[in-house]
């Protein structure tokens, strides 16, 4: 049991933080007999949450306390139920919450997710059933960074859990999973820079990925409270033996001498039982099916959060040996002058008009249909295919931003096979080009053609830099 503690911020704290908090008296039916569940409203400032407490059903004693901070995405409260009914059973008093209107995984900051859970740890002393020298949080993946700042700032934590989490900043954490995922699909290295890499890049310089700002062994140095931090032996999402190494580092350089590291072993970045860390995480996170009737846990890992908040004591630092880690993780190198936003999207636009432009003009204008007819065929097909090939390689990479490059598949030659397709028409356009400017004389020149050979200059480099034209 963790010594008492002196909370001599705990009132200026919840003060700032936390306006109101205030439990709804009104339990919901539980979803298992041994349990109860609690609707809650709490509030961060002008921020209401919304939530649900779940704790063991049997009443008469108090027990440790447990905010969830879920990972990315506009999460609701149930995304962390199997969780939170595991450690419930156990006898912790657990609070899942959805996440905050408006939440954007692009510009959320990660200061006010923290100041949610601290308004959430708030709210768990208030209860008659919660210690209130033991209330803790627990992050996974983005709540991993989530946590440990919000233990930092506030004395009102007394422990934290993280789980799948990172000690590298957000978007070198990202790419290095985006590697991984193209790399297990078998895209072959020259291609993984162009299509799992540099638009993310963009959207770092744009302001648009995340709380990039936030470094995390930052304020693990600062965490003074007792952590136990589990890692998936086969997480492809956040990058594990780095991850161990930095964690320990971090907290040894702060003098935290109360920290558990553990390896997971058999376990993906949702602590699911895993074989690779590449299974479909759909079915393992719902937890749903005969073969997910206890949450789909990787052996050991609740026990070894359950056990070790029930144990909670001075012990000293301890740590597993960190996985093998076979990619490791790069800097996310800064913008050269040719990859600029707003070059890259002026460089889209004089594409776009030049090949659209073409196409629409050809529907009001009868001058270049009196030209030779290769001249009208091959204006028209390279009009045609750059204006597809400019449209769908953006569509393309911002999906592959959208899912984390997790469900590019198989490939063909080293590639995914829509980049291959859009690869087949860019040598199309630029073969196509190269023709009707030898054929330039031909059609007595003419606006329209010279709008669309300055298309095709732009795209030949514009194609290069994309990896379009990689062999």
């Amino acid at each position: 049991m963790l010594p008492k503690r002196k909370y001599r911020k705990l009132g200026r704290w919840i003060a700032a933080v936390s306006l109101a908090v205030s439990p709804l008296a009104i339990p919901a039916s539980a979803a298992a007999d041994d349990l109860m569940n609690s609707d809650v409203t709490f509030h961060n400032g002008a921020t209401t949450l919304h939530g649900t407490v779940v704790a063991p059903a049997t009443t008469g004693e108090r027990r440790p306390g447990l905010v969830l901070i879920a990972g990315a995405g506009a999460r609701d409260r149930d995304s962390y139920r199997p969780e939170a009914e595991a450690f419930a059973r156990a006898g912790i008093v657990v609070l899942i919450y959805d996440k905050r209107a408006g939440y954007s995984r692009a510009t959320s900051s990660f200061s006010d997710l923290a100041d949610d859970a601290v308004a959430g740890v708030g709210l768990l002393r208030t209860r008659p059933d919660v210690q209130t020298s033991r209330v803790g949080v627990w992050g996974h993946s983005e709540g991993g960074w989530v946590a440990p700042l919000a233990a930092s700032r506030a004395a009102a934590v007394d422990f934290v859990v993280v789980a799948g989490a990172s000690a590298l900043p957000a978007d070198r954490t990202q790419l290095w999973s985006n590697r991984t995922y193209l790399t297990h699909a078998g895209v072959k290295q020259a291609l993984q820079e162009p299509i799992g890499v540099n638009l993310s890049r963009m959207l770092v310089a744009a302001g648009l990925f995340g709380d990039v700002g936030n470094t995390p062994t930052a304020a693990l140095e600062k965490v003074r409270q007792p952590l136990l931090a589990v890692f998936a032996e086969y997480d492809r999402s956040t990058p594990p033996g780095e991850s161990m190494r930095l964690f320990r580092q971090a907290l040894a350089r702060g003098g935290n001498t109360h920290y558990t590291l553990r390896l997971i072993r058999g376990a993906d970045h949702n602590l699911r039982r895993s074989t690779t860390g590449f299974e479909e995480p759909a079915s393992q996170a719902s937890g749903q099916g005969p073969d997910h009737a206890d949450g789909g846990f990787a052996p050991e890992y609740t026990d070894t959060v359950t056990r070790w908040i029930a144990g909670l004591t001075d012990s000293p630092a301890s740590s597993d040996p960190p996985p093998t880690q076979t990619l490791a993780s790069q800097p996310v190198r800064p913008l050269a002058w040719y990859e600029s936003v707003g070059l890259q999207l002026t460089l889209l636009a004089v594409m776009l008009v030049a090949f659209a432009g073409f196409l629409i003009g050809r529907l009001f204008r009868s001058r270049l249909r009196r030209g030779p007819t290769s001249v009208r065929r091959l204006a028209g097909l390279m009009a045609l295919g750059g204006l597809v090939t400019v449209l769908g390689t953006p569509t393309y990479l911002f999906w592959i931003v959208a899912t984390g490059a997790t469900s590019v598949g198989g490939t063909v030659l080293g590639r995914p096979p829509l980049w291959l397709l859009l690869q087949v028409l860019t040598v199309g356009v630029i073969a196509t080009g190269v023709a009707l400017a030898i054929r330039w004389r031909q059609s007595g020149g003419g606006t329209q053609l010279a709008l669309l050979m300055a298309g095709g200059v732009v795209f030949a480099p514009w194609a290069a830099y994309w990896g379009l034209l990689t062999v």
